[in-house]
């Protein structure tokens, strides 16, 4: 153990100076990437999202014409959109 002692005194030392050094560059701002997911947020729920539920459960209603609907396909479109738009209000109970 006394060969590794003078390796693990340095080693602590370094990294308690390193979390002293790095502590303001800990503080940046994240406004870039919270606007990106912003945005990825507002257009799944907003008008793009509707779309495309609505192209989903269209989807749905002509398998369901032809005789071809999978009913487990039919119950993730319907569950996956609840998720979708009622995602707020999931987050909100939390």
């Amino acid at each position: 153990m006394g060969i590794l002692a003078p390796w693990l005194r340095a080693g602590s030392l370094a990294l308690i100076a390193t979390f002293l050094i790095i502590s303001p560059a800990a503080a940046q701002d994240l406004s870039p990437i919270t606007n990106m997911l912003t945005s990825i947020g507002t257009a799944l729920t907003g008008t793009l999202g509707r779309a495309l539920g609505l192209v989903a459960l269209a989807a749905v209603g002509i398998l369901f014409l032809t005789g071809r609907m999978n009913w487990i396909f039919a119950g993730s479109v319907v569950v996956g959109l609840v998720i979708l738009f009622g995602a707020a209000t999931i987050l909100a109970g939390f």
